[in-house]
């Protein structure tokens, strides 16, 4: 991977797909597609998140190793808008270390930093919530980059499960399941998670290839992927330089059958039933308000990049995004609508949901916009759920 990642054009949108071989498993090999979730959107995100952190307005989210040793010298780090386009161009900007060193670069939350990449995550997840449930701790997206025999701190594992997906390049990562396999003595370290400081814990001294008939390898180039469960203990191995995305859903223990909550129905979709929103609030044990609640909800558990300015009041819209878009009642003739992280409230009406109904089912249809939900319209656009049409069109 040698071409600067910003010169490949992303294809026009269209809704991601995730297949498990698996679906039942603890782990699992993974097929994706997202057109816009490329390598050049992840590493950009990556090199933001650097730039956050070295300009003090983060702490603990980044991490550079090279030839296993952290690089503490922010001016080497991705941070560079020229860094954006590329692997390659922050290779060729700074001469601390070369293309062909052994080198881990690292960042989590990115998320918050590319609204695109938030969106795509969001749209790629929420199909498989009825399977896979919500987590009750937060939601992290991650970027992983680098050539690398093995991730830093060898073998591990943590209290999330983990939808890993190669973004470019090959690698490889290794399970192991329980604790039987690990020879006695060996070192054990224990650590925290940054975010909510819940368990980790590493075999740092401990070489994958002594203990590898015990647990399994899977392998995976661009558009492949792996899953597994929280307390699967994994390292990673890079077979050319790649580009990876982790989602990272916590579960606030290393228990493989950790608990997570099913939806209310087949999909993460419409009026959140009170009895349903009060098991959820105990689940994520949440303080906050309905509104909080509900977007935290559509965001999947994740602290969501900003959306767009309001924009103009749209005469036509039709709908953009598959992520979900969900509401609840919030008091005499008042409802509250949340999408992708956020949440206002609206009046309610049958007019009100009728066409929020219709406008959400019948995707590629435009629908006129009632002079009652010119607000909730604009605010839906500016979360990127709906897009304005230039035109009232005849619906189809």
């Amino acid at each position: 991977m040698t071409e600067d990642l910003a010169s490949r054009s992303a294809p026009a949108r269209s809704p991601g797909t995730v297949d498990f071989a698996d679906p039942g498993g603890v782990t699992s090999a993974l097929t994706w597609s997202a057109p816009e979730l490329t390598a050049g959107l992840a590493w950009s995100a990556l090199t933001r998140t650097f730039a956050a952190e070295a300009a003090g307005l983060r702490g603990d989210h980044v991490k550079l190793h090279v030839d296993g040793e952290p690089v503490a010298d922010r001016g080497s780090w991705p941070a560079t808008d020229a860094d954006a386009a590329g692997p390659a161009a922050w290779l060729d900007r700074q001469r601390t270390f070369g293309p062909d060193d052994d080198r881990f670069v690292y960042a989590r939350a990115v998320q918050e930093h590319d609204r695109t990449l938030f969106r795509s995550v969001v749209e790629l997840l929420a199909p498989h919530l009825g399977r896979l449930g919500l987590p009750p701790g937060h939601v992290e997206v991650e970027v992983f980059h680098g050539a690398y025999r093995n991730t830093p701190g060898g073998i591990h594992r943590e209290g999330c499960t983990n939808l890993h997906l190669v973004l470019a390049g090959r690698k490889s990562m290794h399970f192991w399941r329980g604790t039987d396999w690990v020879p006695a003595g060996t070192a054990l370290r224990e650590d925290v998670e940054p975010e909510s400081e819940l368990p980790e814990e590493y075999l740092p001294d401990l070489d994958r290839r002594s203990v590898a008939e015990h647990g399994h390898a899977l392998t995976a180039t661009t558009g492949g992927g792996f899953f597994w469960r929280s307390g699967i203990w994994h390292v990673g191995e890079t077979h050319e330089p790649s580009v990876a995305l982790n989602i990272a859903s916590y579960t606030r223990t290393l228990d493989v059958g950790a608990k997570l909550l099913p939806l209310w129905g087949e999909r993460l979709h419409g009026e959140v039933p009170a009895d349903w929103l009060a098991d959820y609030r105990e689940h994520v044990r949440s303080t906050g308000d309905d509104a909080a609640l509900l977007a935290r909800l559509t965001a999947l558990g994740m602290r969501p990049a900003p959306p767009d300015g309001p924009g103009a009041a749209p005469r036509s819209v039709r709908r953009e995004s598959t992520a979900p878009v969900v509401w609840s009642p919030a008091g005499p003739g008042r409802l509250t609508v949340a999408a992708l992280g956020r949440a206002a409230e609206f009046a309610d009406g049958p007019v009100t949901r009728g066409w929020l109904e219709a406008v959400l089912t019948n995707r590629p249809a435009a629908h006129e916009v009632p002079r009652e939900c010119g607000r909730l319209a604009q605010w839906l656009c500016a979360q990127r759920i709906l897009e304005p049409m230039l035109e009232p069109m005849e619906a189809s």
